[in-house]
């Protein structure tokens, strides 16, 4: 091949070279026209998407994105606004929480039942135990006549806050072969749905807060090895979840037995 013809050549493929770069610098141009358009519009959430759809894009441009209409912040920025605000959000329910088990606290200690009213918090809310014979007696699912004014003093006080609440039966391990109640299943499961149907007609309580599980003996917290350890297994436990662990629960109103 010539001299001639070689440099003809190289010039067609600086000419080729020149057309990429010039390809890349309209694709920019658009984008930028395209941003500018969004930004118009006054639907700030069609813009986030788009910012986020060129956020995905690898090199050139991926620069460009600009905060959203009327904001001074990053995406990324409004990102870790979100984060603060649900932390905020967080530490406002544990408070409001605490408050709750200190009133719970004080009620029991005042009313001479703390040693059956067993309350402590952790990340799922706060826990409300009931042991004994105090709400209900022995064998047997209807509320005792003195558990309806306690129960009404404990949920106006759980009523101060909008939480779910859930609500679990336990029995001890004595069989139980009744008609009314064949086995220790039957008899936690109409414990927990007695105490939920009593706070709805008696007290008007939001069903969609409420949920209820039973366990019947099977989740003991000591051994059945004497009367003092039963009455501690035969227990309701109103449990006034955080919303994080309601989320995580079976949805309010719904009746589970585990």
């Amino acid at each position: 091949m010539s001299r001639k013809k070689q440099k003809h050549h190289e010039e067609h493929v600086n000419l080729e070279r020149w057309l990429v770069s010039y390809a890349d610098f309209i694709t920019l141009l658009f984008v930028v026209f395209l941003i500018l358009f969004a930004m118009s519009s006054i639907d700030n959430r069609k813009f986030q998407a788009l910012a986020q759809s060129f956020r995905n894009i690898k090199g050139s441009g991926a620069s460009l994105i600009l905060p959203a209409p009327g904001s001074a912040a990053t995406p990324k920025a409004n990102v870790g606004a979100s984060g603060k605000n649900q932390q905020a959000k967080l530490e406002e329910e544990k408070k409001k929480l605490e408050e709750v088990k200190k009133k719970l606290e004080k009620y029991a200690k005042e009313r001479g039942i703390d040693k059956n009213l067993n309350i402590n918090m952790d990340k799922n809310g706060v826990n409300l135990t009931v042991t004994g014979t105090i709400l209900f007696a022995n064998g047997d699912a209807s509320l005792q006549p003195a558990a309806k004014a306690i129960i009404k003093d404990i949920f106006k006080i759980i009523n101060t806050i909008d939480n779910p609440v859930r609500i679990e039966g336990h029995t001890d391990n004595k069989p139980i072969h009744t008609a009314q109640y064949p086995s220790n299943w039957e008899l936690s499961t109409a414990r927990s749905t007695n105490l939920i149907r009593y706070l709805i007609e008696e007290y008007k309580f939001n069903p969609a807060r409420l949920s209820v599980g039973a366990y019947g003996e099977y989740h003991p917290v000591v051994p059945n090895t004497n009367d003092a350890n039963r009455a501690k297994n035969r227990r309701v436990e109103i449990m006034i979840l955080s919303k994080e662990a309601a989320s995580q629960n079976p949805q309010s109103g719904e009746a589970k037995v585990n």
